[in-house]
């Protein structure tokens, strides 16, 4: 019984080894600023159509906010790559710390603005998802 114990304690530090190690929040910079501005240009009443293209709440400007916790980016990122795992379940790539995490009232965009650029895309590629981390739409910046 004790091994069981042993075994299951050493499964659960491996995983939470491998959680922390996504648990890099992006600090206030000009990307987050642009990827803010952006999210606050979707406020706004014109952008309505392009505010449900990609399953964003309409929120006040205050309720943007770049996420600092620890926990929270963590869960972003593992959010991300599931997507990632989903789309390409061979691939091996995943998203890169930090990443830029935007609370949009209760939903979260996620973007992966330290990955290498894509030649094939002049886009950043930017998630969203709910307030329970479910996935609901690409968008780019």
């Amino acid at each position: 019984m004790r091994k069981i114990f042993v075994l299951l304690g050493a499964v659960i530090l491996l995983s939470a080894d491998s959680v922390s190690g996504q648990a890099v929040c992006a600090s206030a910079d000009p990307k987050s600023h642009r990827l803010i501005g952006v999210l606050k240009n979707m406020m706004e009443s014109d952008a309505a159509a392009a505010r449900a293209s990609v399953s964003l709440p309409l929120v006040s400007m205050s309720e943007l906010v770049l996420v600092s916790d620890p926990k929270v980016c963590a869960r972003a990122g593992q959010a991300a790559d599931s997507v990632f795992r989903t789309w390409s379940p061979g691939a091996t790539f995943t998203t890169n710390p930090p990443l830029y995490v935007i609370r949009v009232g209760t939903s979260f965009v996620v973007a992966d603005l330290s990955a290498p650029p894509n030649p094939h895309n002049e886009f950043d590629t930017v998630f969203v998802f709910g307030p329970r981390w479910e996935f609901r739409s690409l968008m780019g910046t």
